[in-house]
């Protein structure tokens, strides 16, 4: 029994002697690595500060690139909603639908996807060779001298010259390019 006390001290000194040679060899090796390198296996302030300030570059640079983006929409959408107020020849094409005025015997010729909504007065359709006017609310094609019905939404599905004559003075909210004639 003696001697099996012995034998386990043995084996116990052993394993405690290979547990500081290892950790001892763990540490020479991390001691080789320079403070802040890439293979050191403590983060250090001055390496998140370097992190820190490539990411504040990255961000920064990004931040300009997206505020110059921004500028040329705004322009383009400006110049999309500038010039004309719509009553006159070359109307512009606008995100909203415009009240646009239409003396008697002229003519409202709107451009593909113009959209037109009959408010006052009395009106006819002006069809091309194509066709007519898309009555969206009825549901139905209007033909050459057919008479608009108030608040229905026609489409121009083509810039074929299809539009609207006004019979009296009309009042029409249109959404889209167009011309008056």
């Amino acid at each position: 029994m003696l001697q099996r006390i012995r034998q386990s001290r043995l084996y116990l000194y052993a394993i405690v002697v290979l547990m500081v040679i290892l950790v001892a060899g763990q540490l020479v090796r991390a001691s080789d690595f320079p403070p802040g390198s890439q293979q050191d296996p403590l983060v250090t302030q001055s390496y998140v500060e370097q992190r820190n300030e490539q990411l504040k570059f990255y961000f920064e640079q990004k931040f300009q690139e997206l505020h110059s983006l921004m500028q040329q929409m705004g322009d383009k959408i400006s110049g999309l909603q500038g010039g004309s107020d719509g009553t006159q020849p070359g109307g512009t094409a606008a995100a909203a639908l415009e009240v646009v005025n239409v003396p008697a015997g002229k003519s409202l010729t709107g451009y593909a996807g113009t959209e037109i909504v009959l408010r006052g007065g009395r009106a006819t359709a002006v069809q091309s060779q194509l066709g007519g006017l898309a009555d969206l609310t009825g549901g139905r094609d209007i033909g050459q001298g057919q008479i608009i019905p108030d608040n229905h939404l026609l489409l121009v599905p083509r810039t074929d010259g299809r539009g609207v004559k006004a019979e009296t003075d009309c009042i029409f909210m249109v959404k889209g390019r167009y011309d008056i004639q």
